[in-house]
């Protein structure tokens, strides 16, 4: 091969890298990226509605069940086991959000401490944890059935109740 061949050759590789970012940086600016001010559809199931009315029909086996079948794989769920994936789910029910002190929760979950999980907070949160909280950790999509986070919810119910203030053994 020549020199003059090798010279084609690199410019034609620069070339076509300047025209691909050029045409990058046009497309940003032609095209906004702005989010709609309405979205265009919903996805069935994922509305926050309110969890009360179902919590007085939730069954406590079902929950154990699902919460066994969807959560036991990353969480704990006996008072004073260690935490998994997940922090130990023991007294969650009431309990301050991001406060297991030996786990380390991500930053939108800390951004939360301030609230509780309260019977909504955790059937919004079990509904689609990406959307509760945007860049949680949590890989769990939701669960769309409403009667389940119920059940869930009312499983949850019945668990050891946190220690006072002050000690911690999740």
């Amino acid at each position: 091969m020549n020199s003059v061949f090798l010279n084609k050759a690199a410019l034609a590789i620069v070339m076509s890298v300047g025209v691909a970012w050029f045409s990058h940086v046009v497309s940003d600016v032609v095209v906004p990226h702005t989010a709609p001010a309405k979205p265009a559809f919903s996805l069935p199931g994922l509305e926050n509605v309110s969890i009360q009315p179902y919590l007085a029909q939730a069954s406590v086996s079902r929950g154990a069940e699902l919460a066994r079948q969807i959560c036991a794989s990353c969480h704990a769920f006996k008072r004073g086991a260690s935490n998994g994936v997940g922090p130990n789910l023991s007294g969650v029910v009431g309990r301050p959000i991001a406060s297991v002190t030996s786990y380390s929760y991500s930053a939108s979950l800390r951004s939360l401490q301030n609230h509780s999980w309260t019977d909504q907070n955790l059937s919004d949160w079990l509904t689609a944890p990406a959307h509760f909280a945007p860049g949680t950790r949590m890989s769990l999509m939701g669960i769309p059935v409403v009667t389940q986070r119920a059940d869930i919810i009312a499983y949850l119910h019945t668990l050891t109740a946190p220690l006072p203030a002050g000690k911690n053994s999740q």
